[in-house]
């Protein structure tokens, strides 16, 4: 009988919610709702403690004009009595209609030794500045055992614009789908061609879901193949499409042929819309014209999110940073292999190129772990002076020769510091940590002949990890500024560079940017950014077909995508190269 006492009593209690009583006042009546709320009631205190984490839609630590971050805000009760009506709040301190942020979140209970997570999304809009915001972090309980105050210090970054440009084409009308009166690489009237077009992003932001169309208001000129898509154009990027084009015998125009292009991307900026194709009969069209596109450093010197607080009861994190200090051990061993490591961070007569002897103590790690080399030699900072470099890679008295059976040994080399051109461009250097740019010729050891003796060893397989740059400044980073070390002014770094791996298919090379770039550090890691996702790479990142391996064709495109996104959030565009073969097997993670 009890059941079906308590069965009825909660039955007109969800009846009585459902009504509404009238309460008459001043002649007239209001209607009013029952509502059942928490019974508090004073206990011994809680001890609340709060981890925060703050991840943004690409890890970067910035939010972007129209990207979706999230902050987690986990709490533990570690007193001896109940927290009661938390309420979670996240607010701004000034307000912008371009911030939106999730309303608070009620906690009704939580008890001694219990924890329980809160996530609040934050988004930027469309039309979002490059500013800072800071957002007050509050955790308000029912009795006043509040949590210790926090925030969040996060940088928002405007809409940086791509910018699509038409940037040359190609007539061929030979081959299938080509009828040439003339076989000239010109267009007559009534031919049929196959015209390359090609553009190029020359903005600062990736052109995402690009479509390109052609049109024409003439009737006796046809179309084929004219529209289809180009994916994402990164900064820089260049694309190549091909489309058919006949002007019949009635077709009479003096100058261009009245064919339009238009490029266009998901967010209708910077598109390529009705542009007259330079197409003229009888006519060689003009050369392709490609241009060096950097991303532009002072937009983009942006902080990453940070919290502050001072309490021993908060912990934070931002990002979803990969801890590369970690390096479990992985399943692949190479019986005859050496490792070459050398990191020159502390220089006498430049300034310091940051992190760069921890590179070296990370890339020890995952050569002997992950790509499985027993005999690993690191060398740091004053190990590295005079002609050592010299005296380690000359293939006829260097002490790596004496390591190497020819056609069995395989051969491993990671070098972090400076990397220095010569005056006229023509020629690039690592710098012992003694060097000086007076002689740099005698005491720089060219890349050239770094590639050429390794080459010349006749090891089963080389393999090279440069994480320098050559444009004559510094590593820099969000803290650390960019220093010239050499006085080059409208000079081009266009080093003459051999190439082994041409002629060598066991000859493979990682270079953290091309040579008119910066190399960046990476502050959260302490690290070489380059190094960094060479590093989260190898632990597994990079294994896009989840076969528990990392080829370096998997590295390659990994690394590439990641510096160069992370690169222009940082400091500016990087790039890194890659050469040689793509399915190699580099390390083995399970």
């Amino acid at each position: 009988m009890n059941k079906i006492y308590l069965i009825l009593l909660l039955s007109l209690l969800f009846i009585f919610e459902g009504l509404f009583a009238q309460k008459v006042i001043s002649g007239r009546s209001a209607p009013i709702r029952l509502q059942l709320r928490p019974n508090y009631e004073r206990e011994l205190p809680p001890n609340l403690f709060v981890d925060l984490n703050f991840e943004d839609g690409n890890n970067n630590g910035i939010l972007e004009a129209n990207e979706v971050a999230v902050l987690n805000i986990h709490i533990t009760n570690k007193g001896k009595g109940p927290a009661q009506g938390l309420v979670v709040k996240v607010e701004p301190y000034n307000e912008d209609p371009n911030l939106m942020i999730e309303d608070g979140k009620k906690i009704p209970f939580l008890y001694a030794e219990q924890s329980t997570q809160v996530s609040i999304p934050i988004k930027a809009g469309f039309g979002i500045g490059s500013v800072q915001h800071k957002l007050k972090i509050t955790v308000t309980e029912h009795f006043g055992f509040d949590m210790d105050p926090a925030y969040l210090v996060l940088s928002s970054m405007e809409y940086q614009e791509p910018k699509l440009v038409f940037a040359g084409l190609e007539i061929v009308d030979i081959g299938h789908g080509t009828a040439a009166l003339n076989e000239d690489g010109q267009i007559q009237a009534g031919e049929q061609v196959k015209v390359k077009l090609v553009v190029q992003n020359i903005g600062q932001n990736i052109a995402e879901e690009t479509k390109y169309y052609l049109t024409t208001p003439n009737s006796n000129i046809y179309l084929d193949n004219s529209s289809g898509n180009l994916g994402s154009v990164a900064i820089g990027e260049v694309k190549e499409f091909w489309v058919t084009i006949s002007p019949n015998k009635r077709v009479n125009v003096e100058s261009q042929l009245p064919v339009y292009l238009n490029v266009v991307n998901k967010f209708n900026r910077g598109n390529i819309e009705g542009f007259w194709l330079p197409i003229n009969l009888n006519q060689n069209p003009p050369e392709t014209e490609i241009l060096e596109v950097k991303a532009d450093i002072e937009k983009l010197q942006e902080q990453v999110a940070r919290f502050e607080y001072n309490s021993k009861r908060i912990t934070a994190s931002t990002g979803r940073l990969i801890d590369i200090t970690q390096v479990p051990p992985g399943t692949m061993a190479r019986k005859d292999a050496i490792g070459i490591v050398v990191g020159v961070e502390d220089y006498r007569y430049f300034v310091d190129a940051p992190y760069a002897a921890n590179d070296a103590t990370l890339m020890e790690r995952y050569f002997n772990r992950i790509c499985g080399i027993e005999k690993v030699f690191t060398y740091k900072n004053d190990e590295v002076t005079g002609f050592f470099f010299e005296n380690m890679f000359n293939p006829d008295f260097g002490e790596l020769q004496k390591a190497v059976n020819e056609g069995e040994t395989e051969i491993y080399v990671f070098y972090s510091g400076h990397g220095m051109p010569s005056k006229d461009g023509e020629k690039v250097y690592l710098l012992p940590s003694d060097g000086r740019l007076e002689v740099l010729n005698r005491q720089g050891y060219e890349l050239n002949s770094l590639y050429a003796n390794l080459d010349a060893m006749n090891a089963k397989s080389v393999t090279i990890f440069i994480d320098a740059c050559f444009s004559g400044v510094s590593r820099a980073s969000e803290t650390y500024d960019i220093q010239n070390l050499v006085a080059m002014k409208g000079v081009s770094i266009k080093p003459k560079l051999k190439q082994p791996w041409i002629d060598n298919p066991n000859f493979t090379v990682f270079t953290s940017s091309a040579f008119d770039e910066t190399s960046l550090g990476f502050d959260p890691s302490q690290s070489g950014l380059f190094t960094y996702y060479v590093c989260t790479g190898l632990l597994g990142e990079a294994d896009e077909n989840d076969d528990g391996k990392i080829s370096t064709g998997e590295l390659k495109v990994y690394v590439t995508e990641h510096v160069s996104e992370m690169s222009v959030k940082i400091r500016g565009q990087q790039t890194p190269r890659f050469y040689g073969d793509e399915e190699k097997i580099l390390g083995q993670y399970r």
